[in-house]
């Protein structure tokens, strides 16, 4: 366990499993109840686990919510005991949780004013990618935002209803899906589509959340396009 993630889990609380749900065949919905005050905002992360000897790094999903409930997007991509059993909890069920630690952080309003903000998810990247956008849409003044979200199929891309509807809502907010497995077609990744829709990247600011082989070639090819260090989360 890294230095960062031993210091987030050394204050931690009780908290209660209210709500469970199967977003696809390997993908969690988790929504925990706190048992006192816990401070959070969008793009940060907690460590979580039903023992306090044994946690795991989760993205926490949204800003901060008038019910105070913690959202956590949960992807089995281990098929670990630790996960089967983390999968068939009760509701009720208590888990331990760590402090909410920064994982992403927002440029100032004004960095941002004049810019386009493109949040990149692949797969339950997207946890993050949202309660950015969450915070975002609390702002009184509104950037230009791009939410690009890249999966292999429509089921993986498990609130594409709900990302439709939010963008009808906002102007200043576009949604793009990119499928890559759809026939076999395969878009070579959803920040190739980033790339393709914006040949100039001078006036953008983009954040990123998806496996670390994606992270590393998004940023090899933005920087390669133009795009420098500051602009690049």
């Amino acid at each position: 366990m890294s230095k960062q993630f031993e210091m987030a889990s050394q204050a931690l609380q009780k908290m209660t499993l209210v709500h469970s749900e199967k977003l696809t065949e390997n993908t969690l919905l988790m929504l925990l109840k706190p048992y006192s005050s816990f401070a959070f905002h969008g793009g940060q992360y907690v460590m979580m686990g039903m023992d306090k000897n044994e946690l795991k790094p989760f993205s926490i999903a949204s800003a901060s919510r008038d019910d105070d409930l913690v959202e956590l997007h949960i992807r089995d991509t281990d098929h670990s005991e630790w996960m089967q059993t983390l999968f068939a909890l009760d509701i009720g069920s208590i888990l331990w949780v760590s402090v909410a630690t920064n994982q992403y952080e927002l440029a100032s309003p004004k960095k941002l004013k004049d810019k386009t903000v493109i949040l990149i998810a692949g797969g339950t990247g997207y946890a993050p990618m949202r309660a950015l956008l969450d915070e975002l849409l609390k702002w009184p003044e509104l950037p230009k935002i791009e939410f690009y979200w890249g999966a292999k199929t429509a089921e993986e891309l498990y609130r594409d209803a709900e990302m439709q509807q939010l963008a009808a809502q906002y102007d200043k907010v576009s949604y793009i899906p990119v499928l890559s497995g759809v026939q076999g077609v395969a878009e070579r990744g959803v920040h190739r589509r980033v790339l393709t829709d914006h040949l100039d990247l001078t006036d953008v600011h983009i954040y990123l959340c998806g496996p670390w082989a994606m992270f590393e070639a998004a940023k090899k090819d933005f920087i390669a396009a133009g795009l420098t260090a500051e602009q690049f989360n």
